[in-house]
């Protein structure tokens, strides 16, 4: 049981105010809500400012609740001190989309990491599931130095809807512990019903329109209404592109996301040669592998963090006790000479050779 090792506290925050696109919401007000899960470690009440923070996104329709027998076996296998785990459900699904019927159109990271801003400190790992790797690239391109490093993972009346659940060969695969958690958090009440029936927390429709985004409209060409509906697809691309503006359904966002790769700073960059990347197989899973192979899944998880965290620490010794920019003089008031004398040099002038010892 997850609150017999963490306490758990529960947040509600407004999301960003500007949404990306078009009739995502009905009008501006009131705004959207995040609904938010805090877990504290309860052997680790007060935390060291260099244990870890972790930041944690589920995947399409699955409820946040579901990954917690990860955080509880994570606990119990590593030798990393952990401060905390934060996960929120997407604006659209799970409690968060509960909060937000009456307001979601057809159709934020960052913003709670500033809204807890005294307890989210470096450092910082994400571990992502599925649909929220995407998510979670698209944030270190936002904001390169934010995360340290990566873990990329993938109506009907109650007991009807349980008895299918657990009879279903796709819940079959799943940990018992992350079935109970969906079906106590991935259904909910209909609220219009008194006769016990239940529903899908997160919609049917909210999760297949996460997976692609809709455009039957006739092809117009160079016509300017053109980049009203496509401003985010690429202005060339190939067959097969999922970012295609002439197809009817496209996915530019994971699209874009595999694009910046090669731009991430978090554990990427240096790419496997410098031992930032590492891949691991769970032989007999599926998309699903975080779910099913819990255990499997926090000792892998776990393993990271430990090497991560040395890495981190290495990282803060060398910014805090031993780098000099050499850029000021006067404790940061003015500019050096040395400065002074490099900027006076041709454009192409070579950095000095480390000496060696």
């Amino acid at each position: 049981m997850t609150t017999s090792q963490f306490q758990v506290k529960e947040h509600t925050i407004p999301c960003q105010s500007i949404r990306e696109y078009h009739h995502a919401v009905k009008g501006v007000d009131p705004p959207l809500q995040l609904a938010v899960k805090q877990y504290i470690p309860l052997n680790n009440l007060n935390p060291s400012p260099d244990d870890i923070t972790i930041i944690a996104g589920h995947a399409n329709g699955i409820p946040k609740e579901c990954y917690e027998p990860i955080w509880d076996d994570l606990l119990r296998l590593t030798r990393v001190k952990i401060k905390a785990i934060w996960m929120a459900d997407c604006s659209h699904q799970g409690a968060s989309g509960v909060l937000n019927e009456q307001i979601l159109g057809d159709d934020h990271l960052l913003l709670m990491v500033n809204h807890f801003r005294d307890q989210i400190q470096p450092p910082i790992v994400g571990v992502a599931h599925s649909l929220s790797c995407s998510q979670f690239v698209h944030l270190s391109i936002m904001h390169p130095r934010l995360l340290h490093s990566h873990v990329f993972l993938e109506p009907m009346i109650q007991q009807d809807a349980e008895n299918h659940i657990r009879r279903n060969a796709f819940w079959r695969r799943w940990d018992p512990r992350a079935v109970n958690a969906y079906i106590r958090f991935g259904l909910r009440r209909v609220p219009t019903s008194s006769s016990g029936t239940v529903t899908l927390t997160t919609t049917k429709a909210q999760e297949a329109w996460t997976y692609l985004w809709f455009n039957p409209t006739p092809h117009a060409g160079s016509d300017i209404t053109e980049r009203f509906l496509n401003s985010d697809l690429a202005v060339t691309t190939k067959e097969g592109d999922n970012h295609n503006p002439n197809y009817v359904t496209v996915c530019p966002w994971s699209c874009m996301a595999f694009e910046f790769l090669p731009y991430m700073r978090p554990s990427v960059f240096g790419g496997v040669a410098a031992g930032r990347v590492h891949a691991e197989v769970l032989p007999g899973s599926s998309q699903m592998a975080p779910l099913e192979k819990v255990q499997d899944t926090a000792r892998l998880i776990s393993l990271w963090l430990e090497a991560q965290l040395e890495l981190y620490l290495k990282e803060k010794v060398f910014w805090e006790c031993q780098y000099n920019s050499g850029k000021s003089e006067q404790d940061g008031r003015v500019l050096s000479a040395q400065w002074m004398k490099y900027t006076k040099e041709p454009v192409d002038t070579q950095r000095p050779a480390k000496p060696h010892l």
